[in-house]
């Protein structure tokens, strides 16, 4: 599905900075101050991605409203679902998104420690043996939808001389419902614990 003009623009926290004019560091500043929380956003990765149609939006909900660089949005709309108009990918909402995953998810669906099997799913990526990401975040954050996921773990189960995967159905049919609530689920703060 990857260039399907139906598959949904999502912004991270790079993005989200980028259609306001600041840097990735404001977000973390808008959820501070309250202008921002991760309510509207789905998580991945432990990392929180929001609609495009929400990113727009989100300039009226500041104190100081704040228009959205447009240019910005075309540029991401053409970067993620080329052939996509401005009102179509602004449509979408988050009850509209489908299963989206990435690689902590990918790492739970298939039973395996991070530390020890995302080098391997780092490698598979880089050599084709999985499937090219659909979306290629700011921050450096490859997601997939997650058909196309398993047909990566398919992939490598294929080619694998020991230890072949597979995906575990209850993980799958979790994050299919958007129940899934194990590694990746939620956003891990940075910095000391408040006490």
């Amino acid at each position: 599905m990857s260039g399907s003009s139906k598959k949904p623009v999502i912004v991270g926290g790079h993005e989200l900075a980028a259609i306001y004019g600041g840097a990735p560091r404001n977000v973390s500043q808008w959820i501070q101050r309250g202008s921002l929380t991760y309510d509207d956003a789905k998580v991945l990765s432990g990392k929180p991605y929001w609609t495009l149609q929400f990113a727009v939006q989100l300039g009226e909900q500041f104190p100081r409203p704040k228009e959205p660089d447009m240019s910005v949005v075309e540029e991401l709309i053409e970067q993620q679902s080329p052939g996509r108009t401005v009102v179509s990918a602004l449509t979408v909402h988050r009850s509209d998104l489908p299963a989206i995953v990435g690689k902590q998810e990918i790492v739970a669906m298939v039973g395996q420690e991070a530390t020890s099997w995302l080098p391997s799913l780092d490698h598979a990526i880089e050599a084709g043996t999985f499937t090219a990401p659909d979306w290629r975040m700011g921050g450096g954050s490859p997601l997939w939808l997650l058909d196309n996921a398993l047909v990566g773990i398919e992939q490598m189960r294929a080619v694998a001389r020991t230890n072949p995967v597979a995906a575990d159905e209850k993980v799958v049919e979790a994050l299919r419902a958007g129940t899934y609530d194990g590694p990746g689920s939620r956003v891990l703060s940075k910095g000391p614990k408040k006490s």
